[in-house]
């Protein structure tokens, strides 16, 4: 009966997985943690390249060399890149996702050299796509952080359903146990046949004809 019922019990988890699978679509791939990963993947990149391009132009009265200057540009860009993701996630103060989206705003203004623009309406562009794009990072590690966060829930969640599936297999394990304990306590040794209570068992040893003390009488 138990094992009628833990077969059970699979069935319907393995329907319902196969039900999941047929129902992940298009937009679930789309918004799924890994497609976020990839996009943040990229915002990175992007931003440590901006930040190559704008350290080059400082370092130039700094650093003569053009190879030596774009290495230490290059590596300085990825590490603050970087440590910008990191900070972004794990960051308790809830200002510091706005601070890093308005430097970056800042940054691309002085990349675009927007202050030095010819006309106000090149200016204006140039500004208008220096915090959107800035805006855009923010909100894309915001969603990051929330589908990371959601990821470890669910794993969380899944370790807990584990443990209670596990304790659940454990209880059975013991009943059947102690199951086995009652009927060996009311089975007689000799003929192997059950009887209700230990009395009842004890009345037929005085009798069972596989019991040698009874042979010999």
């Amino acid at each position: 009966m138990i094992a009628e019922t833990n077969y059970k019990k699979q069935y319907q988890i393995t329907k319902n997985q196969n039900r999941v699978k047929m129902n992940y679509t298009l937009e679930d791939k789309m918004t799924s943690l890994r497609a976020v990963s990839i996009a943040v993947i990229l915002y990175i990149l992007g931003y440590a390249l901006k930040l190559s391009v704008l350290l080059f132009e400082i370092l130039t009265p700094i650093i003569t060399n053009d190879i030596f200057r774009l290495i230490a540009a290059g590596v300085t860009g990825t590490a603050l890149s970087s440590g910008l993701l990191i900070v972004s996630l794990s960051g308790s103060n809830k200002l510091t996702p706005y601070a890093i989206a308005f430097m970056d705003g800042l940054m691309l203004l002085m990349v675009f050299d927007v202050f030095n623009s010819s006309s106000l309406n090149d200016a204006m562009k140039s500004g208008f796509i220096s915090f959107f794009m800035a805006f855009i990072g923010y909100q894309l590690i915001t969603v990051f952080a929330a589908k990371y966060e959601q990821s470890k829930s669910g794993i969380t969640q899944a370790i807990s359903d584990i443990d209670t599936e596990r304790s659940e297999k454990q209880q059975e394990l013991s009943d059947l146990k102690q199951k086995l304990i009652e009927i060996q306590q009311t089975t007689c040794e000799h003929c192997q046949k059950e009887y209700q209570s230990v009395n009842a068992l004890n009345a037929h040893k005085g009798k069972c004809k596989e019991n040698p003390k009874n042979l010999t009488e």
